[in-house]
């Protein structure tokens, strides 16, 4: 079985090569995009480089000019269009991040699952991190100070210093994690090894959960974090791009 994708240089196999034994960062698309935009922290202050364009078949279409961050740099690019489904590589960090930007078709979850399962298996990554959010209504426990849950089937002692809850228990990561990413979990726990982080936040202006989130997740990583995130050109018109009306003079609603 050949896995589909498209090498932004190269050959699938140059490709395999390059990204064999990475750890691979995989992002859900749920409440508040918190594990997308966490994606795009990823990508963009962590140096990575477009390797691929996979396969988009079971997502809405989508197109966009390449995101890029706006700190006066030139912007280099060896595609002009970013697609639903890319995946990016840090050669010094032997980090993979998939970053999805459009949402599974309906009835077509299995499918997109199933195809994500082959990409982890065909592509031979070490260790997978997913990235998963849920509505805060649905915390069931009373520690509203830690809204981040931790499931890995390789329980260390370096996960007891991140401040998270954690558990290795397959059940209770059912009750936790969106069902897309508990069915992830389920398919690859026998032959992958497996770290899922949650975070639960109220749909809003989640900016700031997304960069919490990010904080969690390179530490889960063991790679330092940035003093300060530069943020994508895409983050400035996501809530709008005008200051917030003062009086009424400006109207209502600005």
């Amino acid at each position: 079985m050949t896995v589909d994708l498209v090498p932004i240089q190269g050959s699938l196999d140059s490709l395999k090569s390059q990204v064999k034994g990475s750890k691979l960062v995989i992002p859900s698309i749920s409440i508040g995009n918190v594990p997308q935009l966490s994606a795009d922290l990823f990508i963009h202050n962590l140096q990575t480089k477009l390797v691929a364009q996979l396969d988009s078949t079971y997502l809405y279409p989508f197109a966009s000019p390449v995101d890029y961050v706006d700190n006066g740099k030139q912007v280099d690019h060896d595609v002009g269009v970013s697609t639903a489904l890319e995946l990016y590589y840090n050669e010094e960090l032997n980090l993979s991040i998939i970053q999805q930007r459009s949402p599974i078709l309906s009835d077509y979850s299995q499918n997109f699952l199933d195809y994500l399962v082959s990409v982890v298996t065909e592509l031979e990554f070490n260790e997978v991190l997913l990235l998963d959010s849920n509505d805060h209504a649905l915390k069931t426990d009373l520690n509203y100070s830690d809204p981040i849950e931790l499931y890995s089937n390789d329980l260390n002692e370096r996960f007891k210093s991140l401040n998270v809850s954690n558990t290795s228990n397959l059940d209770k990561a059912k009750e936790l994690f969106t069902p897309f990413v508990s069915n992830l979990i389920h398919n690859l726990n026998n032959t992958t090894t497996i770290t899922a982080l949650l975070i639960y936040v109220y749909e809003g202006d989640n900016f700031y959960d997304a960069e919490l989130f990010t904080k969690k997740a390179l530490d889960v990583l063991n790679i330092s974090i940035p003093s300060n995130f530069q943020k994508p050109k895409s983050w400035g018109g996501v809530y709008g791009d005008r200051p917030i009306p003062t009086g009424y003079e400006e109207g209502l609603f600005g």
